[in-house]
């Protein structure tokens, strides 16, 4: 993903989490916040609990690879946190790519592809 799409600083991250609204997964919870910036920035986060650092890293490269795929289907002027729950390391990458779509769509950031 390219580094404009990326969330980076923790004070975004912070006013994201502080204003965003969550949508839960089994394998994840999106956190949206809109943002002034006029295009969405994703943000992926893997806490301890999931397990060793090998087990943190896929479940954010699951993640990372979703979102990378379905960007162009993101409505512009997001900032989106997602936030991995321990159900994404014995999922494959199309199973991600599917729920990210269907949680996109019910928190209505879901968008026909932009011409690209």
């Amino acid at each position: 993903m390219e580094r404009r799409a990326r969330l980076r600083r923790t004070t975004d991250f912070e006013r994201a989490r502080r204003e965003g609204r969550p949508w839960h997964h089994p394998m994840f919870v999106l956190i949206a916040a809109p943002n002034l910036v006029g295009h969405t920035r994703i943000g992926v986060v893997a806490g301890r609990k999931l397990g060793t650092a090998v087990a943190r890293n896929r479940a954010k490269r699951l993640l990372r690879e979703a979102a990378r795929r379905l960007y162009t289907h993101l409505a512009p002027g997001w900032d989106l946190i997602l936030i991995a729950r321990t159900a994404v390391l014995d999922a494959k990458e199309p199973q991600v790519e599917i729920a990210l779509e269907q949680v996109a769509r019910e928190a209505g950031i879901w968008q026909k592809e932009t011409g690209l």
